[in-house]
């Protein structure tokens, strides 16, 4: 998908009057040694205030460490007897994956997730990193992902590569408010990716930088740590 030049140009207008200079910007840090942690982080980060998933992946680390694969954490889930009460004694979160009656725990979403990597013999962040690298959006973790319950957006697909180290864009409210507010007018998802992505480029950054210095900007954060 291509972005309209005029408002790429604008994007990248504002980025330089308003977000400082882009060789200070950091990237995020995610999650280079556990998969764990970046399927737990991407699944719990929607529709929740961040400090909840830190509070997610806080309580994770202290049970389990670090440096879980996604048998490490499907091995969490059935040793406290299903994801029901994983979400209760590991994640301290019970939250549902949507607002409809009968929505499944996020924590189930998890071990559905978790699962799927394990399908497909992946166990670590590198693992999945060198079945996505070569086309992010064409491969059966990005198909898989989207068939789970309430991910068919992609958005924490997006967030799940962005947490592994590469350089995909997020958008989610943030993200779109940020975008909406810039050019006047409300964006979609695909178009939100398609700026971003564009606008990195011409400011010499990774999307995954910009989309994580954006996400900052609209929640009231420094922009730097």
């Amino acid at each position: 998908m291509t972005s309209d030049p005029s408002d790429v140009t604008a994007l990248v207008s504002y980025c330089e009057q308003h977000l400082g200079d882009p060789h200070v910007w950091e990237a995020p840090p995610g999650y280079p040694d556990s998969l764990a942690l970046c399927i737990i982080d991407s699944v719990y980060s929607t529709g929740s205030h961040y400090a909840s998933v830190v509070k997610v992946v806080d309580r994770y680390r202290e049970k389990r460490g670090s440096a879980d694969g996604a048998r490490g954490l499907l091995e969490s889930i059935d040793a406290v007897g299903g994801p029901q009460a994983w979400a209760r004694e590991v994640a301290g979160n019970v939250k549902p994956a949507n607002t409809r009656p009968g929505a499944p725990l996020k924590a189930e979403v998890v071990q559905q997730a978790a699962q799927l990597m394990t399908g497909l013999a992946i166990d670590t962040v590198q693992d999945l990193v060198a079945v996505v690298r070569p086309s992010p959006t064409d491969n059966p973790v990005h198909t898989g992902w989207k068939r789970l319950p309430s991910q068919s957006s992609g958005v924490t697909y997006n967030y799940l590569l962005i947490l592994a180290g590469l350089p995909s864009v997020k958008p989610d409210r943030m993200v779109l408010r940020f975008l909406g507010d810039t050019l006047g007018r409300s964006i979609t998802r695909d178009d939100a990716v398609a700026l971003v992505t564009a606008t990195a480029d011409h400011l010499g950054v990774s999307a995954r930088v910009l989309d994580h210095v954006v996400w900052r900007a609209a929640s009231g954060r420094e922009l730097v740590d």
